[in-house]
């Protein structure tokens, strides 16, 4: 027991009490007391909130899977309908404002050069493509001279949810801008098909597109789906950026469609040149790798008409949180 002793206060004439003078063991002893203290405290605390759930977890909460489709994958969020001829993919969207060289990609590849990131590696979206009739051509050469990239014409379409839980859709094109210009891409994609390449030491095939070259708006050799225009990589650097006004919110969950065509792929009056160049050095006995890739003229309704219904229906609405 400590003792305290009694003294007087001479300004105030009336008695105090004084604690003795603290040894250093005694001070030790009190700052371990209130360290323990401190401790107790902390570990008493609620436990930390939980880690906010991860993209994919989001995803799959939001979008409902598509009515009537077949999933490709158990554990995947990739699905064909073969009468629409349409492959569904999830994703969400990684950026709203950068040059773009991918409109999308896989998950953990180029999303700081893309629009969306999906939770599909491009293998899986290419044998797909497949499954519903897509007949893939080659990717763009550069050498001896520009061949633009071939395959079935393939419209993309992107679904997502407003605040009201009602879908809303557009065309891919309307996220992309030219470069310089207040104008959306008007290009179509082709289902170019990438390139397998077969390690010589352990045989092992891999598939080049994977590496994140899945929607391209930016010519790459290993393109699942490019462009049909000249639109270099290499050289002369990019012509698209993200139409930042049109786009939602980054993370939001978003369902493309990517849906067969049997037309042959616009890209604009504005590629006559283009188009000049490379006549008459496609496979004449395939339409997909004809010199007719480029229509030129009017630009085309599904450029300006709205999102099809039946497209819309891929994704159910969703009542709002």
């Amino acid at each position: 027991m400590t003792n305290f002793r009694w003294t007087s206060n001479e300004d105030l004439g009336t008695p105090i009490m004084t604690p003795p003078i603290m040894t250093p063991p005694i001070m030790a002893m009190l700052w371990m007391l209130a360290a323990l203290s401190s401790f107790s405290t902390i570990f008493a605390q609620d436990e930390e909130p939980p880690e906010k759930p991860d993209i994919k977890t989001i995803v799959e909460k939001a979008l409902l899977d598509p009515p009537d489709c077949k999933k490709m994958l158990a554990d995947g969020r990739i699905w064909i309908h073969r009468d629409e001829q349409a492959v569904l993919v999830d994703g969400y969207i990684c950026q709203r404002n950068a040059p773009l060289e991918m409109f999308a990609c896989p998950t953990g590849t180029k999303e700081h050069e893309s629009i969306v990131a999906v939770f599909a590696r491009s293998r899986f979206v290419h044998a797909a493509l497949l499954a519903v009739g897509g007949v893939p051509g080659k990717p763009v050469a550069f050498e001896p001279k520009f061949i633009p990239a071939s395959g079935t014409t393939v419209r993309i379409y992107v679904l997502w949810h407003d605040d009201d839980g009602k879908t809303k859709g557009t065309l891919a094109q309307n996220w992309v801008r030219q470069t310089g210009k207040n104008k959306a891409m008007e290009w179509d994609w082709v289902f170019a098909g990438s390139k397998i390449y077969k390690d010589p030491d352990t045989g092992k095939e891999n598939y080049l597109g994977d590496g994140g070259e899945l929607v391209c708006v930016a010519n790459f050799m290993t393109s699942t789906l490019d462009v049909a225009v000249k639109s270099d990589a290499a050289n002369s650097g990019l012509v698209f950026d993200a139409f930042s006004d049109r786009i939602p919110k980054r993370e939001t969950p978003v369902r493309l469609a990517l849906v067969l065509s049997d037309e042959v792929p616009y890209a604009g009056a504005e590629n006559d040149t283009t188009r000049e160049e490379t006549k008459g050095e496609g496979d004449k006995s395939d339409p997909d790798k004809s010199d007719s890739k480029d229509t030129g003229g009017p630009v085309p309704k599904h450029l300006t008409d709205p999102v099809p219904e039946r497209i819309l229906k891929f994704l159910p609405a969703r009542n709002p949180q």
